[in-house]
């Protein structure tokens, strides 16, 4: 890591050069469902240049080097864990040396997840199950995989050490030097070990082995190296903008509001790392974490925590999909948000009054522009400069709850604004500091957000501490009026701004609290709107952290009015999809910057309404009127479409909730053996069936859109020319097209043209059939789970069958999209059919 090992104290990473790492196998135990080992430990310095790094131990170079022929080997480097000279240790050190181990324990949660803590006895009981788990996740693993107690795993004595094996998962453990490998036959291509081979012309070691790194005046920061592939590639990691693999890179893990899109910063770091060799790693922290990920050196990877103690899970798959399924079975799936969530949101920074939000109503349903939901900005909040205590400003939005009842009237649902920061001239402000609802500074008194600068005002925003469940309560019961005046979903803005030397009622301080903070705030909001509408709460939120994929829903933040920030929102979106899989959107339009012209706002509603949430936001007007006929009617047109979408869009979100796979899913989750589908990062998948390529463009002319296929057939959306994949191919876009193409074998589901969409599922359902390979798939129509199944199959006669079955009467129609072209069969009112063609 730029020539030594970094751990990230803050927003920064902090260098550190000196460390101990895992040297000598000293005992084995076997404990239920796993093996607990100590090893011993030797002090280390990384020394050499940036780009060539060397890890000297405190042993004799004879017994740290290979034999490579090279004569100009380097000298003796000292005693490092000596107390003079250069390599002087602090006490932390000396402690460390005195000791000279570590436990490692090893627990096999099922055949494809194990558990791998690293820490001093001590720091290793401080451990435990935390908000980043989904309540009961690890009880009902392991209760599926053993019932009620985990057995003792077998244990095989070897030449060089022992093997241990449980479920499928062999765990390898060599005695000296110390070494670890993990494979499950689950995905038996895949061994997760240490990276002992990783060195230099010299025979030094380029990456430290697994251990502890020190640096003067901070506590010991637990890490864990590993060899890696030369093919390998990484994904996830949160929202991450700036590439979707991040193979060759350092990725730093701390919330921050990033102001845009475009930069290494991200609102949603999510602790999951996804390799392409069918294995994922889940840092379960809320400590700020490095990653270097084959830099400087590409035979290992190294995953540091800024914690004295590492906890990792480990999940094995042949597959992508696989790996996500079990790390989401730990961290937790989405809820079901309801349907009229996936129909069309209209919103803007900021409606100012009562009479702008109803004027853009009536002109909604006047253009003929379907509509579902309009957000309210803080506007309606009589303090609303960075600050929320839910006081309504009744000069500019009398009368809220009858605001919001006439619009629910109308086929509106509303979502109001809020943070959960609330500034010193609040009305609220009193009363919640005098409770001590508020995160605290080292004087006991509220501390302010952090905002990266100082607020405009100068005026502190204190933070409500949800670690307080006194507090948490207080904010939930400040939504509550507004959740039964009808209010159906609350943007749950910011939350990245807990200051470092915060302290919080659960004793947490702001190093550590930082990240987990969003997941905190996204719960509380989320649980509250839960209580009160009698259904799975939703959310439209900023930041994350580990787990934040069980409360949906999840925007991109805060784009500029361009291109490149349009596509880099597309790449945050494919990242967090690989790591907190679930619901997503971007503000249509982009958020800020000078208005978009009318040919970005057309090509960035396009990709928005075929994105899994859809809403139009930006500092200016993103209602479609404000950009002329032209873009008005072309994004009717694309809105009408996605509320005809909404029986397949509701199925993939069910899909998310009960398997944990994502709506918006990079290419290589379903095509995991092309390895052109690893780099692809401009197009994308709805599902399993839609691969869509956004046009970054703003040019009036038609745009030559290249794109890559993958194998199998397709069929273009629009004119059902079918195409072969496993190629790249150039589609002219004129400006009223987004190039779309269905994948052959897929059957999509489309409801009546609304205006709006209804609580129920529709009772008129058309089949669109794109025949060319066998398929299969499911319509969820509630919460429930209860579906009707489809399967596509080829006839003896040259022919194809559809067959659909299922218990809910659907007036049905289907088409079958033909290279001879469009077939229509009205198929009737019924729960089960054959249709032949």
């Amino acid at each position: 890591m730029s020539g030594a090992d970094q751990v990230v104290t803050g927003d920064r990473p902090v260098m550190v050069t000196q460390g101990f790492y895992l040297r000598r196998l000293a005992q084995v135990t076997l404990i239920p469902g796993g093996v607990r080992a100590e090893v011993a430990l030797v002090p280390f310095r990384t020394f050499g240049a940036p780009l060539r790094p060397v890890v000297v131990s405190a042993e004799p170079l004879a017994q740290q080097m290979t034999t490579t022929g090279v004569p100009n080997r380097p000298a003796e480097a000292g005693n490092l864990a000596g107390t003079g000279g250069e390599a002087k240790a602090s006490a932390q050190d000396a402690l460390l040396a005195a000791e000279a181990q570590l436990r490692l324990e090893l627990q096999v949660l099922a055949p494809r997840i194990v558990r791998l803590r690293l820490g001093t006895p001590e720091t290793l009981r401080q451990v435990q199950t935390s908000e980043m788990l989904a309540p009961g996740a690890l009880e009902e693993v392991l209760a599926a995989t053993y019932g009620s107690q985990p057995p003792f795993p077998a244990l095989e004595e070897t030449a060089t050490g022992v093997r241990v094996t449980l479920e499928g998962i062999k765990v390898t453990l060599e005695r000296d030097p110390f070494a670890l490998q993990i494979s499950s036959d689950a995905a038996p291509e895949v061994a997760w070990r240490t990276a002992l081979d990783d060195r230099n012309v010299h025979g030094l070691l380029c990456t430290p082995p697994p251990g502890l790194q020190t640096t003067p005046g901070e506590q010991a920061a637990a890490y864990w190296s590993w060899a890696i592939d030369p093919a390998e590639h990484f994904y996830g990691l949160g929202e991450r903008f700036a590439r979707l693999d991040h193979r060759g890179t350092v990725v730093h893990l701390f919330n921050i509001d990033a102001w845009g899109t475009t930069t290494e910063g991200s609102y949603k770091n999510v602790p999951f790392l996804l390799s392409s060799r069918g294995y994922g790693l889940f840092m379960h922290t809320a400590a700020p974490v490095t990653l270097a990920l084959g830099t400087p050196s590409a035979r290992a990877a190294l995953v540091c925590s800024a914690e004295p103690a590492l906890d990792l899970f480990l999940f094995f798959g042949r597959e992508a999909r696989e790996v996500l399924e079990e790390y989401t079975r730990v961290t937790g799936r989405a809820t079901l948000p309801p349907r009229w969530a996936f129909g069309v949101w209209l919103s803007r920074c900021r409606y100012q009054s009562r009479a702008e939000v109803e004027e853009v109503a009536t002109r909604a349903r006047a253009e003929g522009v379907p509509c579902d939901v309009l957000h309210i900005d803080p506007a309606w909040l009589a303090h609303p400069n960075l600050s929320c205590d839910f006081t309504v400003n009744e000069e500019a939005f009398p009368d809220l709850p009858g605001l919001i009842r006439e619009l629910g009237e109308r086929g509106f649902k509303v979502s109001l604004w809020e943070l959960p920061y609330i500034s010193e001239q609040a009305p609220r402000y009193e009363e919640a500091a005098r409770a001590g609802y508020f995160l605290r500074d080292e004087q006991g008194e509220p501390i302010g957000a952090d905002f990266g600068g100082p607020p405009p005002d100068g005026r502190k925003r204190a933070i409500v501490d949800f670690t307080n469940p006194a507090a948490r309560a207080w904010w939930q019961d400040l939504h509550r009026p507004l959740l039964r005046a009808g209010v159906a979903v609350f943007k749950t803005d910011f939350g990245e701004g807990v200051p470092l030397e915060a302290q919080a009622a659960n004793g947490m301080r702001g190093h550590e609290l930082r990240n987990l903070y969003p997941l905190l705030y996204n719960a509380a909001v989320h649980e509250v709107i839960t209580q009160e509408t009698g259904r799975p709460g939703l959310v439209w939120g900023r930041s994350g952290w580990a787990g934040t994929q069980r409360y949906p829903a999840q925007w991109g933040g805060d784009p500029k009015t361009d291109v490149v920030a349009m596509a880099c929102s597309l790449r945050g979106g494919l990242n967090l999809a690989l790591s907190a899989p679930g619901l997503w959107a971007h503000d249509i339009g982009g958020f800020y910057g000078p208005p978009p012209s009318p040919e970005l706002y057309i090509r960035w509603a396009q990709f928005g309404l075929f994105s899994p949430l859809a809403r139009a936001h930006g500092t200016t007007p993103r209602e479609p009127w404000a950009f002329g006929e032209e873009a008005l009617a072309i994004f009717r047109r694309y809105a009408r479409l996605r509320l005809r979408l909404n029986p397949y869009l509701y199925s993939l979100a069910w899909e998310a909730h009960a398997r944990g796979l994502p709506m918006l899913r990079p290419l290589l989750l379903e095509f995991p053996e092309d390895p052109l589908a690893a780099m692809i990062d401009d197009v994308y998948l709805l599902g399993p069936a839609l691969l869509v390529a956004p046009v970054f463009s703003e040019a009036r002319e038609p745009v030559a859109r290249r794109l890559y296929l993958p194998a199998g057939e397709w069929i273009d959306f629009w004119s059902d020319e079918r195409l072969e994949g496993g190629r790249y191919v150039t589609r002219l876009a004129p400006l009223e097209i987004l190039p779309v193409y269905v994948r052959a074998g897929s059957v999509l589901p489309l409801g009546p043209e609304r205006a709006f969409l209804k609580e129920e599922a529709p009772d008129e359902v058309t089949l669109e059939v794109y025949p060319g390979a066998p398929g299969r798939g499911r319509i969820v129509w509630d919460a429930s789970g209860a579906a009707t199944e489809w399967q596509l199959l080829p006839t003896a006669a040259d022919g194809w069958q559809l067959q659909i079955t299922g218990k809910r009467q659907i007036d049905w129609s289907v088409r079958w999209h033909t290279a001879r072209g469009t077939v229509t069969q009205a198929v009737g009112y019924m729960a089960s059919a054959v249709v032949s063609l």
